[in-house]
């Protein structure tokens, strides 16, 4: 008998396993890998994925039968197969996640549950709960209690069935296309008619020179000049015929962008496209890290080893942390290949992720561009992939599966005998280590691109001063202040970063010191002034200003700290006729609002960016010659041993957007903890040394990169019960594990409930434990399954935050 593995779609303990069917004998002759199949389980049916195929006999019990197969192709091939099994055994996800995450949204099903007449059943009911089908769509909403319980009654005497049906929602977009009807002879002959108008005879003749073309309606009105109700009248008269063609929403056709080539390198750029040329002609698998200063030259340097790429007919992949990043890069990227790139985010609709990622497939697209979930786009035969901002994050899934692109990057370069390039001003403390250790290769850019141009002159400004001497809490420095006007006077333009949004981090009633909160998380409420609502960033809750104090009744509402909302208010009130916009969470909602507001500010029509993180990586605008940081200390003092390195990171970036051309830039840090090392050693640019301190507080910590680490979460609604699982986590996994590795905990997690949950965590830091596997796996199975309802376990490899 031949059978087959299959993963069904139900991401449980229970289920995580392949379960083996039978194959139907119209379907013996087909190569059923990687295809998504309908199979029955238990009493009703599943959509699942075929992970392997068995010639041998299953044995001697029976086994059910695949019920049919979902789509024409498979949407799995080899590489992905392999890859879903190797991610989730390492993120301890469950294999059907691991392959939903890999897949655009459209493959997911929609299960519609139906009731089908298997039974006499009286005419009466048949007309009322049926409308006189054999079988209906069933929701429960639609029905009182009476008819709900005369539908549980049948179905128990068997004369009613409960049915499941698989919707496919990766269907094609189709449009209405009309083409010529009639034959050129014929068209010619209409033609002869003195009673036909100018628009008529237009339409005749250019029909008769596009006799197998297809045309929408609007389209064919604008290139011939002509009003559309002239086409509907050629269609009425059946010389137009409609029908009906799929659409390809590739949202990369629709950039409209100049042809660029290749520009020459300078020594720097030249040197790293040079050592990594060789080892993609030569085919291999190799690991280069570059560390390349704000206006090196990185991206000219991608763009002409993608170049190289394509002409030895292999393909590229380009990641970037974050959707921000892509309009610019799309842009570049497109203007040297044109239409053989792909575009993958999460902005993007479900239709638009899944034409491109059919395009991919079917071998139509060479090179992608994307964020983090565009690692598993569908390429084949990849010589090339490149992380860019490498240190970044984003690139790590905080939900499962919880993953990161670099591991899938470095998987899938193996798989190809491909070249990765991890491309940082400010590597990732990892890896730049692996590069010490001769893991990766280091790569240097030391100068900046454009002749004449250098880093911006750096200085911080202590608040703490400023504050004294003003009397007053203002978010503006004299010297920041003064530098924004001077741009505005000289026609140049300025970035401003403060890596918090909404208008006041919380409200504060001066009399008794009440802070609204969150009633669903452990946070206090953030106040928006565009919204007039306080809100919070985790879980969306929102609820009115308080005009009084709830608690003592009193009308001193205080608005404590700053968000972007409010210093551009305060700026535009400090400078008149100052032009900004913002650009933060808030301000990007929109779809296409992210894209607008950065070729606005590129054509000159803001003089100041003012946003968050989102304003400090990849941005290259040659008329910023100011960047001012509002509150280097933000995200400081955080409870997370990253928050040095990060900060560092940020404010080296966002330097990094000043002077990028031949005017000189400057960049003015206000803080209130100015001798902090990683501010200093970021007003200095100095990367290297930054390495060496922050290495030495991990080596003394026994944290990252000397240490691997995993967060085990325990997470649920009623807090006593999920501390006592978090016990029970400690008390499994510490007899088993090497006594060399560290354990830290149970805690509860800095931010302790989110979402009407409550959230404890174990940290574990080891080098090399050999039960560390076997034993985290046996927690997820096993012991997992005796934890009470509704308690929830997640394993996390490397987190990179603790909070």
């Amino acid at each position: 008998m031949k059978t087959v593995s299959v993963i069904v779609d139900l991401p449980t303990r229970q289920t995580n396993q392949p379960f083996t069917y039978a194959i139907p004998d119209d379907l013996l002759d087909f190569d059923l890998l990687g295809h998504r199949v309908r199979v029955p389980f238990g009493r009703r049916f599943l959509m699942g994925y075929v992970v392997a195929v068995d010639e041998k006999p299953a044995g001697d019990f029976q086994l059910k039968t695949i019920e049919s197969i979902v789509d024409k192709q498979p949407i799995l091939n080899h590489e992905m197969l392999a890859l879903s099994d190797w991610l989730a055994r390492y993120v301890f996800s469950y294999r059907v996640q691991v392959i939903q995450a890999m897949l655009p949204n459209a493959f997911k099903p929609r299960y519609l549950k139906g009731l089908k007449i298997v039974g006499d059943v009286s005419k009466e009911l048949r007309q009322t709960i049926f409308l006189g089908n054999d079988e209906i769509e069933f929701l429960a909403k639609n029905y009182d209690p009476q008819q709900t319980a005369m539908i549980n009654e049948l179905i128990r005497q068997g004369k009613i069935v409960q049915t499941t049906t698989i919707e496919k929602k990766n269907k094609a977009k189709t449009v209405k296309v009309l083409s010529a009807k009639l034959s050129a002879g014929e068209l010619s002959e209409l033609l002869k008619s003195r009673r036909r108008s100018e628009a008529q005879k237009k339409l005749l003749i250019f029909l008769a020179d596009h006799e197998n073309a297809f045309f929408q309606s609007k389209e064919l009105a604008d290139i011939l000049g002509i009003s559309v109700s002239t086409i509907a009248t050629a269609e009425k008269n059946n010389w137009l015929e409609k029908s009906q063609m799929p659409l390809t929403r590739n949202p990369v056709k629709n950039i409209s962008v100049k042809k660029t080539e290749a520009v020459k390198l300078t020594a720097d750029q030249q040197s790293v496209f040079d050592q990594l040329l060789a080892s993609i002609t030569k085919g291999e698998n190799k690991t280069f890290l570059l560390e390349g200063i704000t206006g090196s030259g990185k991206t000219e340097v991608y763009l002409q080893l993608i170049e190289k790429t394509i002409a030895e007919g292999k393909t590229a992949l380009l990641l970037v942390p974050e959707i921000a990043l892509t309009p610019q890069m799309i842009r570049r990227v497109k203007a040297r290949f044109l239409d053989s790139v792909a575009l993958i985010h999460s902005g993007l609709s479900d239709g638009q992720r899944l034409d491109q990622w059919e395009e991919i497939r079917d071998g139509k697209i060479k090179i992608v561009i994307g964020t983090r979930s565009a690692v598993f786009s569908p390429l084949s035969n990849i010589g090339l992939i490149i992380i860019d901002e490498e240190h970044e994050t984003n690139y790590k899934q905080e939900d499962n599966p919880r993953y990161h692109a670099r591991d899938v990057a470095l998987w899938r370069a193996k798989y190809h005998k491909a070249v990765t390039l991890l491309g940082s001003a400010t590597p990732s403390l990892e890896s730049r280590a692996r590069a010490q250790k001769g893991l990766f290769q280091l790569l240097t850019m030391k100068h900046r691109a454009v002749s004449g141009a250098v880093l911006p002159k750096v200085s911080i400004v202590d608040m703490r001063e400023v504050w004294q001497r003003q009397h007053t809490d203002s978010d503006f420095s004299p010297e920041l202040l003064d530098a924004i006007k001077q741009r505005q006077l000289n026609h140049e333009q300025s970035i401003l970063l403060l890596n918090r949004r909404g208008f006041s981090s919380f409200v504060m009633c001066r009399n008794c010191g009440y802070v609204p909160h969150c009633p669903n998380c452990n946070v206090s409420l953030t106040l928006h002034m565009d919204s007039h609502s306080l809100n919070c960033h985790y879980c969306g809750y929102e609820e009115a200003i308080p005009n009084t104090c709830p608690v003592c009744g009193s009308h001193q509402i205080r608005y404590v700290g700053t968000g972007t909302e409010k210093v551009a208010a305060k700026l535009n009130s400090l400078i008149t006729g100052i032009k900004l916009v913002r650009l933060d969470q808030d301000t990007t909602r929109k779809k296409g609002s992210l894209e607008k507001i950065l070729s606005d500010f590129a054509a000159r029509k803001y003089d100041v960016l003012l946003g968050t993180q989102m304003v400090a990586k990849g941005l290259d605008f040659p008329d910023v010659t100011l960047v001012g940081v509002i509150n280097a200390d933000v995200g400081l003092n955080l409870p997370d041993y990253r928050s040095g390195e990060k900060t560092f990171e940020l404010l080296t970036q966002v330097a990094g957007r000043a002077g990028r051309d031949q005017k000189t830039g400057e960049v003015i840090i206000q803080s209130f903890n100015p001798d902090n090392y990683a501010i200093k050693l970021a007003a200095d640019q100095n990367y290297e040394a930054f390495y060496k301190s922050e290495m030495l507080l991990r080596h003394l910590a026994d944290y990252p990169p000397y240490f691997y680490t995993i967060q085990i979460a325990v997470s649920g609604p009623d807090q006593f019960l999920t501390s006592q699982a978090i016990d029970q986590v400690s008390a499994f996994i510490r007899p088993q594990l090497d006594p060399k590795t560290i354990v830290l905990g149970p805690t509860p997690k800095a931010i302790a409930k989110l979402r009407n949950r409550y959230y404890f965590q174990i940290i574990l830091k080891y080098k090399a434990d050999q039960n560390l596997e076997n034993t985290l796996t046996s927690l997820q199975t096993d012991f997992a399954e005796k934890l009470s309802k509704n308690i929830y376990l997640s394993i996390d490899r490397d987190p990179v935050s603790f909070i």
